[in-house]
Order: C-alpha cells, then structure tokens, then sequence
C-alpha cells in the first residue's frame, strides 16, 4: 500500500510510522506505534534538508526506540537548488541500491520514498546538450535559474537509523589529525570498493561530476562578484590571484581531473558534519548522501581537508593524513594509484575548489550570525591557507 509522504516534519504521525515500518518489515505486523515526540535537528544548519530525531512509544511488540526523519528544506532557494540537482533521489537511491552492497559504514533505511520527477532523466540530456552553448550564453542563463527558476517540487523522506550515542562531528569546531584520518581511513573503503571498473552503473540520479564543466563554470562566473564581495576579505592577495585564474582554465582542469584520474563513486559532502564518531572517538558512519557522484577520489580528501583542518596545521602533517589515506587505498586493493599523483591531484583539486566556493554566496546560510555563516567563513579561512601549496602557476 502506497503511503502519503508527509510535507512537513509534524505531519509523521504514530499511525503513518506505524503503517510505514511495518511495510519494511522493521516492526511486526501486531505492534503499533502508540506515540512520538520530536527533537528538531541543526535548526538553520541544513541547506537541502531538515532533520527531526523521534522518539517513539509502541504496543505489541517493540522496535527501534529512537529513528531520525529527513524530509526537504522549506527554504524555498535552497529547495530550488536542490530539487534541480537531483539532490532527494539520489540520496534515497544510493541507500536503496549501493550502500547495502559496499563496506561503507553508514545508517540503516528504515524507510524512504519520493515523488518521482519524471522529467529527471530528460533534464540530464538536456544538461549535455546546455554544454554546446557559449559561455556568456550559460551565464545568462544560470543568472536566469538563479533568480527566477523555481522548478517544481517533489515531497520525498528518509527514516533511518538513530546512531546515538554516537555524535555528529562539527566542522565549525574543526578536528584534530587522529580523527581526520579516521574519517579518511573511511572514505577510502567507499573509494576502493568502487574504483575503476567496480564502479556501480550510471544513472540518471548518478552521474559523473563533469557532466556539465561549462555549465558549473558559468554559475561560479555568476556567483563571482557576490563571492568577492562577502568574503574575500579571508582571501590572500595570493589566492585571489589563483581564484581570478580560474576564470581560465577551470573548465580545463575540471575535464582533466575527470578524464587522466581514476574514477570512484563519491561522497561528494565529505566533512566532518555529515560523520559521526562513536562515543571512544572512533569513526562510526557516514550520512547524507545527496551529492554523490562519479569523480576521483582526491575530490573527497581535498573537500575534506580545506573545510576541517585549521591553518596552523602544517603542510607536512597534510601530507601524513594523504599518507594515512594511500595506505587505506592499498590495504583495500587499489594497486594503480602512486602517491606521487595523489599529490599532485590533491593541489590541482584545491584550485577547482577554489572555484566552486564561489556557489556558498547562492545559498541561504541563514541568520547573520548563525552557524551557517560561520561555517562558511572559517571553511574559507581554512582553504586559503591550504592554497599555500600550490604552485602559481597551477
């Protein structure tokens, strides 16, 4: 029986969890949820989601006490945003169809469903054949989706797994270089067990991150001035150099790291507030899964290390935690990979970055002040002063 997906977080109700986990099998058909209380998560901290943990009460039988509800964003930019990436299908399918296959540590799918767009697989022929278009074309047109285009939107859920005690990693905070390689040793086993060849098929909810390099080139070209203006105040005069190159030739290097590099499946939101650690500090899972993609592996480390090690970190000890990484890559099978590219990568991946940070000024981060704010502004800080090690002429 199809169930209604609820709108909104109070619309999950004790009768539709009830009917919900039953149908998979979580609880028995004799029990029943009696009642739910809720404990509303990361109040203007999700830029495509909002999350609820709740608690829950039942007769007949028994189930899992606590479960965690992700429902889309009611901010309406951000919804926009999403809903034109993707972002809902493709973190309900990944759960559905690749994590239960792959060494991953991740929450269990207690339940999910959408409505389906059943424009998504057009809207990806439509994005290749965008490519052909000049670059002033794209802009004008991105500038256009960006102000005008509200696409339709499509109600969808996830209830998973509650991993209390265990606690959610906090990028504003940053970590240290033991949990860092943790969350590296992890990310390698997702890499690993889909590199090359052993990558799961595309789809239209799965895709390469250079589908579009000329398209993405021409949102950050848009989103250029606005960047600058907010915060390039925590640029160096040295990396606002490298980030006005990147008008050049970051089309290039974005078909180059997709093209000579080896391809994975990726995270694609790989920091530290989308980890959980278990209570000795140990890595316990990774979640939300909406911008996966098929990309090199560096692309995951990169995002990782310039969004959550702090600038006094030294560039000697970012080359331990790459180390730390390889080794994981080798221990889980990958033979192809030197160390020497992986560096190499690492630096050309930074620039990239440095590009598409320019997308941060689109989003809504919520209340000046807030965590959201912050969050940007230290994850600038921290990129700026890895771009140290690039080469100027990169």
């Amino acid at each position: 029986m199809a169930l209604p997906i609820p709108e909104t977080l109070q619309e999950i109700t004790a009768d539709w969890l009830t009917l919900a986990l039953r149908q998979r099998r979580v609880i028995a058909e004799e029990t029943t949820v009696l009642g739910r209380t809720f404990e509303v998560l990361g109040v203007g901290e999700g830029f495509a989601s909002e999350l609820a943990r709740i608690q829950l009460t039942y007769g007949g039988g028994s189930g899992p006490a606590t479960v965690i509800a992700k429902i889309p964003t009611s901010v309406t930019d951000n919804r926009s945003g999403s809903e034109m990436l993707g972002v809902y299908e493709r973190e309900l399918r990944v759960y559905e169809q690749i994590l239960p296959d792959i060494d991953v540590s991740a929450p269990l799918l207690y339940y999910g469903d959408i409505e389906v767009n059943p424009d998504a697989p057009k809207q990806i022929e439509r994005v290749r054949r965008m490519e052909r278009l000049p670059i002033a074309l794209l802009r004008l047109i991105m500038w256009f989706l960006i102000r005008f285009g509200k696409p339709k939107t499509f109600s969808s859920i996830l209830i998973i797994e509650d991993l209390a005690p265990a606690s959610i990693g906090d990028q504003v905070q940053g970590c240290d270089l033991d949990r860092a390689s943790e969350a590296l040793e992890a990310v390698a086993r997702l890499h690993a067990a889909t590199w090359q060849d052993r990558r799961p098929p595309e789809s239209h909810w799965l895709v390469t991150g250079a589908i579009a390099p000329r398209l993405f080139h021409a949102g950050s070209l848009s989103a250029r001035r606005g960047f600058l203006k907010n915060y390039g105040k925590y640029l160096s005069p040295r990396t606002r150099d490298l980030y006005e190159s990147t008008r050049r030739d970051n089309v290039e290097r974005t078909v180059r790291l997709h093209r000579d590099v080896p391809q994975c499946m990726l995270h694609g939101d790989f920091r530290l507030d989308n980890m959980f650690f278990a209570p000795d500090g140990g890595f316990r899972a990774l979640i939300d899964w909406q911008l996966s993609s098929f990309g090199p592996g560096v692309l995951d480390i990169a995002y990782f290390i310039c969004g959550s090690i702090d600038p006094g970190v030294s560039e000697a000890e970012i080359d331990g935690l790459l180390a730390r990484y390889h080794a994981a890559l080798r221990s889980a099978g990958v033979a192809d990979y030197p160390f020497e590219d992986l560096k190499a990568h690492y630096e050309d991946t930074l620039v990239l970055l440095l590009a598409r940070m320019a997308s941060v000024d689109l989003l809504d981060l919520g209340e000046q002040g807030g965590r959201g704010a912050d969050l940007v502004s230290i994850w600038i800080q921290r990129l700026d002063a890895r771009m140290g090690r690039v080469s100027s002429g990169r």
